[in-house]
């Protein structure tokens, strides 16, 4: 079974292809791969690439994530599955890919450029492509290779990614799912910035302004964690930061928190 979500990035391109090939989450890049592209020129090949066919600006890449069920799929299975996915569904379209193996769900990271290589044509995702194409090629990877699959029956009924989630981990409620996903990105921030691009990668659309409001796609209402808990406001974020500095630079804290390593 694989739950897949597809983030439209309009950032930088070098950021989100570090953290697809983080070698910390991707067992020193043991568990990665390129289609399209040459380990080390991935960013500086696309960026040609949207320069030949003058298409620089808007999206500049597209973040989909395949995560499946604990217990069920080995990394190197969840690997091959994304590569056939891209290689069926993504043919020309440089593209990189990451296997996480840091958290309790492996999960497969897949950064494709917005601009294809061959045609010169930008990718455009909606709902209905979404159904027809992506979530259905990977059902289908997924049932050949002896996967579960997370919904039968109608589109409009699948479970959404942050509800297979927060029910595999027994979490009763999204918000505790939220907090639990703004606790950890605190705890990995250097600072305000890289917290809010941490809470990006995750899939939240994060809100400014007098409080702070966080919602995944699909939600019709952001989440205001800072009104029961002054932790989640944007002050006590970056208090609680700055004391993980100040504890780093004191000796009390690593500067490096350890995540569960896989072990096959």
């Amino acid at each position: 079974m694989a739950v897949t979500k597809i983030l439209a990035r309009k950032g930088r391109l070098d950021v989100g292809v570090r953290y697809v090939l983080n070698g910390d989450k991707t067992q020193e890049q043991i568990l990665t791969a390129r289609l399209n592209c040459e380990p080390g020129r991935e960013v500086r090949q696309m960026l040609e690439t949207k320069q030949d066919y003058g298409k620089e600006g808007g999206v500049q890449y597209y973040h989909m994530i395949q995560s499946f069920r604990p217990g069920e799929i080995i990394p190197e299975l969840a690997l091959e599955i994304a590569k056939e996915f891209v290689s069926e569904h993504l043919p020309g379209y440089q593209t990189v890919i990451g296997v996480h193996v840091d958290k309790e769900h492996i999960h497969a990271h897949i950064l494709f450029n917005s601009v294809n290589a061959d045609t010169g044509e930008k990718y455009h995702s909606n709902a209905q492509s979404y159904y027809r194409q992506i979530r259905a090629v990977s059902d289908r990877l997924c049932r050949e290779h002896g996967l579960s699959v997370i919904v039968q029956g109608e589109p409009s009924k699948a479970v959404s990614y942050i509800e297979w989630l927060r029910r595999s981990k027994g979490q009763a409620t999204f918000r505790s799912m939220l907090e639990a996903e703004l606790r950890e990105a605190i705890q990995d921030a250097n600072d305000l910035g890289h917290f809010f691009l941490l809470m990006e990668h995750r899939g939240y659309e994060i809100r400014h302004g007098a409080r702070l409001g966080f919602r995944l796609r699909g939600q019709e209402r952001f989440m205001i964690p800072g009104r029961k808990d002054p932790l989640f406001t944007e002050e006590g974020i970056r208090a609680a930061i700055q004391g993980n500095l100040s504890a780093i630079e004191a000796g009390r804290r690593p500067a490096i928190l350890p995540r569960p390593v896989y072990r096959p």
